[in-house]
């Protein structure tokens, strides 16, 4: 009604301002207002068209927009229900989730093939489709709270169930442990919704499954290894059972019974390559004195293979023989490059006699990719030769840089008593110290570790 008085409105103050006009300018002045007018009048018909078409397929895509997000949660929740059932009854959600897309049908917001009804939803106002959204998500949300809480219970007990059983498999000495702290952090993850139970149970699976196909390539290793020692078929068809209900904790027990009995087979192989690990490290250590970072890591790697207690961690030392390999390079390399700083040290020192004799070689005869009784072998030599070679040029630069102030200190107590020992220098490489001087100083002659005055 409020239209129809505006436009009558306006038709007469438009009429009352033509003839004013009319009656004030004349009737050409006023043709012109009126070709004027008549102008203004399409030209803004037209902006209204288009702003109208436009503002009109906005909304359609603003409630299209809203019902495919009511179309997605409802299809997600769905899924995620789904998902579910192995743990809980989902007859009376599958049923409320069917009552709510046949309403949503019957309104004319979707089609029979719940795609949006496009054609329908035109006649519809965007705040009926606002409200019948809202409605939507509140059952949807109530459906989940509901699946969660039937759900959450049984979902923590199977990860508690992964969980105990991957503690066992560590406990009987798989090498698991990183894989079951992991474990461990996705049990413990925060989860609120059906959805985070659900991609939380997904992963603990996940991640079990890793856990127990790692302990079977294990148990694999040991049976390979004891095959040429004792009968190992029946232990062989344990793990085929294993191997084929790898989602049944109960098959925990049959990988920690074929482990305990293929070790049993393996004590001498195993004690034996434990005391060649063991033996070498040690030998590397002699060689490590002075290299802090390098003697660190060699006793840490020392200490894992002394720390493997049964048979069962026989597979672990080929990993600690590439690690032992490793680091008695980065020992050799460390060694060079010290014995090549010390003798630019003793160039400067002006001990020109000190010739560079090219050390890198020895480290270039080392090659991981040998067999370990072979590369150790070669190993001890390198490093017993770059080892002397280190001692003695710093030994060399620790004389040469203290012999001035040692060199007053002998020539003092040679005035005093002519003669001068070793042990009563009281300074380390006392020995060195004093056949330097006599090299020095004619006037003195060196034996038996004492400097005498001659004549």
């Amino acid at each position: 009604m409020n239209e129809y008085v505006i436009t009558a409105f306006v038709v007469l103050a438009t009429l009352g301002a033509g003839l004013f006009l009319l009656l004030t300018f004349g009737i050409s002045f006023v043709s012109y207002i009126a070709v004027g007018v008549i102008l203004s009048v399409l030209f803004a018909s037209l902006v209204y068209t288009w702003w109208k078409s436009k503002t009109d397929k906005t909304v359609v895509l603003l409630k299209i927009e809203i019902l495919n997000k009511i179309k997605s949660s409802l299809s997600k929740l769905e899924e995620n229900i789904k998902e579910a059932s192995e743990f809980i009854d989902i007859e009376p959600f599958m049923r409320d989730l069917k009552r709510i897309r046949n309403e949503l049908i019957s309104k004319g917001f979707f089609t029979k093939d719940f795609e949006v009804n496009e054609r329908k939803i035109e006649k519809i106002t965007l705040t009926a489709i606002e409200l019948e959204s809202r409605k939507v998500e509140q059952q949807l949300r109530s459906l989940e709270s509901l699946a969660t809480a039937s759900y959450i219970e049984a979902a923590a007990k199977r990860l508690g169930e992964l969980l105990s059983a991957a503690r066992t498999l560590l406990e009987s000495g798989f090498s698991v442990k990183e894989e079951y702290e992991e474990l461990r952090r996705i049990v413990n993850m925060p989860s609120a919704s059906l959805a985070e139970l659900l991609e939380k149970r997904r992963r603990g699976e996940e991640e079990y499954l890793r856990i127990v196909d790692k302990c079977i390539s294990e148990a694999e290793f040991l049976l390979d290894t004891a095959e040429n020692i004792a009968d190992v078929a029946h232990l062989r068809k344990e793990l085929e059972k294993v191997k084929k209900s790898r989602h049944d904790v109960e098959v925990v027990h049959r990988l920690v019974r074929v482990r305990s009995e293929a070790s049993s087979y393996l004590t001498k192989p195993f004690l034996q390559a434990k005391k060649e690990i063991v033996g070498y490290l040690d030998k590397v250590l002699s060689f490590s004195v002075g290299f802090e970072r390098e003697e660190q890591a060699i006793r840490e790697l020392r200490d894992r293979a002394l720390g493997y207690a049964d048979p069962g961690y026989l597979a672990e030392f080929a990993a600690v023989k590439e690690e032992a390999k490793r680091l008695t390079l980065e020992l050799a390399r460390a060694l060079a490059k010290e014995i090549v700083a010390l003798e630019e040290e003793l160039k400067e020192l002006g001990m020109r006699k000190i010739r560079r004799r090219g050390v890198e070689r020895h480290v270039s005869k080392l090659d991981p990719r040998k067999e370990f009784a072979e590369f150790t072998k070669e190993a001890i030599e390198v490093l017993r030769t770059l080892a002397g070679e280190y001692s003695t040029r710093y030994k060399t630069v620790k004389i040469a840089k203290n012999y001035p102030a040692i060199e007053k200190i002998i020539s003092q107590k040679l005035a005093e008593k002519g003669r001068v020992s070793a042990e009563e220098l009281k300074v380390r490489y006392a020995r060195e110290f004093l056949r330097h001087y006599s090299e020095a100083h004619p006037e003195v002659k060196f034996e038996k570790n004492a400097l005498i005055l001659k004549g």
